[in-house]
């Protein structure tokens, strides 16, 4: 919301090298971004701008955003491996903008498909602060996995 996702980017991209240089990681190292709401959000437009990366693990990811899911068709995300989730109570709210994020996410989930991603929707039981840990285990997990 700042507007410094530019410099977050920006950093990420120089950090990498420097951490695949210092522990010893292969180039051809697959590297995985993610997180959990708005970090899964900035973890799936940080694909929008880079092909660094193999795979993205967005649990919960703010999808609601305005101008997300038009962005996102406009300058698609490369990664080869998305993964997905959101509870199931997630988009039922009274605010129009955040009830968006189940239309948006099944939008985008049927998008990355369509494009030949390997990409998976997990649904979750309960609301956007249940089990956020787990969530974001499993998120990074069935990238690591590399199946369909």
């Amino acid at each position: 919301f700042g507007g410094r996702a530019g410099d977050t980017l920006a950093w990420l991209e120089q950090a990498v090298p420097r951490i695949r240089r210092q522990y010893s990681i292969k180039e051809d190292g697959k590297a995985i971004l993610g997180g959990y709401s708005l970090a899964g959000l900035f973890a799936l437009w940080a694909e929008t701008q880079t092909d660094a990366l193999y795979g993205v693990a967005a649990a919960s990811p703010s999808v609601w955003f305005p101008g997300w899911s038009e962005y996102e068709a406009a300058h698609p995300i490369q990664a080869q491996r998305v993964y997905l989730s959101l509870g199931d109570r997630e988009e039922h709210t009274k605010n129009q903008t955040m009830a968006a994020v189940g239309d948006n996410i099944r939008t985008l989930h049927s998008a990355l498909i369509q494009r030949g991603k390997a990409c998976t929707l997990e649904w979750n039981a309960g609301g956007h602060f249940k089990d956020a840990d787990l969530r974001t285990a499993r998120a990074f997990a069935w990238v690591m996995e590399g199946k369909r």
